[in-house]
């Protein structure tokens, strides 16, 4: 026959459980109306394709790589049409000349076109041959455009940023709440037992009202919490352009990536791969470009030109039609020292530019190894948390015990009660540490947005368009 536990010693036990269940983060649970919870890859994935700045970011890369293609098609001819045709009231005057070789022989000639050289109808066709100047300018915008798509990426690990952020903010407020509300029925029940401990005069009146205060007071926060996570809950939806109601929007804990000391064969590869610094390298790539644009303004520059000319019907014994090739060829002579001020000037700018990346990247490597040492320490601070909550929830058990059997007091009930509440609370807040302190590790080398989306979902669209 199974005994006949008494209250106390069923809510000891399930607060000797309440530790164990808090390692976990609150496992998945079931989202509205039925539906799953919303996972970190999920909601990063979403961000990426649906917030404004996600979208924005693709547009500033799409614009980019529309003016490279408008500076490319230098490297192809440009044909155009011209047209003098028209009317005019005068057309049909002329007038009679002699022919100074053949004083017997009169020439008549249009007077609306007599001195005139422009066709009624002129079609052009250009072709550039040699001019380096524009062939650096037209790399320098391929340049560009390489960095607004790594700026793409950049903006998108940014985005990813934010929205891990925000998830573990409810996931923190979650776990949070439902220790309020455990902390809220513990404190029921001991208000309950001070009653019954007054009424058989072995609790002070003070005892009972500082037990009705605990009460009050777990109502309160648990209100309270409730009133943030429906407003973090709104953010999130808000950074991942979620439609519908906010306040039915689950996470699930449970899809948090894992935190391990990190440990990296190659550090300065991991950091070079990063958007900041491949932008920094490639504008370095672009003030070369412009040094070599600069020195290439001494440079003869050479294209040809042809097309084919209407004059119109009113040409008399004039020709009405002509075909010609010309070659336009130029030589700078002396500019005013123009091209040497450009060389001089970006020069410096490619110096800057060198200088630049090198600074940035030591500041880095430097935020890296803080990083790693940061993760490293947090994976610990974890597991030691992890150990006093179940110490302090061990006590929490023993102390209602003592209550029951008459042993103990209100006073160590309340005070283990505490002791248990900050111990989990404190397993929460160093496993969501740990993981923003991976997070930003993952951001100092640009790969945050792959580790918790995926390759697919994280790479830029403008790249894969490409």
């Amino acid at each position: 026959m199974t005994p006949n536990r008494s209250p106390l010693v069923r809510r000891s036990r399930a607060a000797a459980g309440l530790a164990g269940a808090l390692l976990l983060l609150l496992a998945a649970r079931p989202g509205a109306a039925g539906e799953p919870p919303l996972t970190l890859a999920a909601a990063v994935a979403q961000a990426l394709r649906e917030a404004p700045d996600a979208r924005i970011a693709r547009l500033e890369a799409e614009q980019a790589d529309d003016a490279a293609a408008a500076a490319r098609s230098l490297y192809w001819p440009h044909a155009s049409v011209t047209s003098q045709a028209g009317w005019s009231n005068r057309q049909n005057d002329t007038i009679d000349v002699e022919d100074p070789y053949n004083p017997n022989q009169i020439k008549r000639y249009p007077l609306s076109t007599l001195g005139s050289s422009e066709p009624w109808l002129g079609l052009y066709i250009d072709q550039v041959l040699f001019d380096l100047k524009q062939w650096r300018d037209v790399q320098r915008s391929e340049l560009e455009a390489e960095a607004a798509a790594v700026g793409e990426a950049q903006q998108r690990e940014g985005i990813s940023a934010a929205v891990l952020d925000q998830y573990l903010e409810v996931v923190r407020l979650e776990a949070c709440g439902e220790r309020d509300q455990q902390r809220l029925r513990d404190a029921e029940w001991l208000d309950r037992q001070a009653r019954s401990l007054l009424g058989a005069g072995r609790a002070l009146p003070s005892e009972q009202e500082q037990v009705g205060l605990e009460v009050e007071q777990a109502r309160l926060d648990a209100e309270e919490r409730e009133a943030e996570l429906a407003h973090a809950r709104a953010v999130l939806a808000q950074l991942i352009g979620e439609e519908g109601e906010a306040t039915t929007l689950r996470v699930d804990a449970s899809s948090l990536p894992p935190v391990r000391t990190p440990a990296t064969d190659n550090p300065e590869a991991a950091l070079a791969s990063s958007p900041e610094l491949r932008i920094l390298a490639l504008r370095q790539r672009m003030e070369e470009l412009t040094l070599d644009a600069a020195r290439a303004g001494r440079y003869p520059t050479l294209a040809v030109r042809g097309g084919y000319f209407h004059y119109g019907t009113k040409r008399f014994n004039a020709f009405e039609q002509e075909v010609a090739v010309g070659v336009d060829l130029k030589i700078p002579v002396f500019d005013g020292f123009l091209a040497s001020a450009n060389v001089d000037r970006a020069t410096k700018a490619a110096e800057a530019a060198r200088l630049r990346y090198q600074a940035v990247q030591q500041q880095k490597r430097t935020r890296a190894d803080e990083l790693e040492r940061r993760v490293r320490a947090a994976v610990q601070q974890q597991e030691l948390a992890a150990r006093r909550a179940r110490i302090s929830a061990e006590r929490l058990r023993l102390a209602d015990a003592s209550l029951q059997g008459q042993r103990g007091s209100l006073g160590q009930a309340l005070a283990a009660r505490a002791d248990a509440a900050r111990d989990a609370r404190a397993v929460v807040e160093a496993q969501i540490e740990s993981v923003r302190a991976w997070a930003a590790l993952q951001r100092e080398r640009g790969h945050l947005a792959v580790a918790l989306a995926g390759a697919e979902a994280a790479s830029p669209q403008t790249a894969r368009k490409r």
